[in-house]
């Protein structure tokens, strides 16, 4: 009986250690989709001012007194 036990623990404890290694596994997948959110997401911000500051901005040429270019 004591053997059944033992063999019953050691397998136990073989699926604790794979299922730690995949755990592991999963939480570096899990930091690495974290760096590339944040880099994405400074990316986002960047290009969000840009925009803002595209449309925000005084227009330097006035359109209306522009001669069309075939003239």
């Amino acid at each position: 009986m004591a053997s059944n036990s033992e063999s019953r623990i050691t397998e136990l404890e073989l699926l604790v250690t794979h299922l730690q290694r995949d755990v592991d596994a999963l939480n570096s997948v899990a930091l690495e989709q974290q760096k590339q959110l944040d880099g994405l997401h400074r990316l986002l911000t960047k290009l969000d001012h840009r925009v803002e500051e595209f449309f925000d901005g005084e227009e330097t040429r006035d359109p209306v007194a522009e001669q069309p270019p075939h003239y």
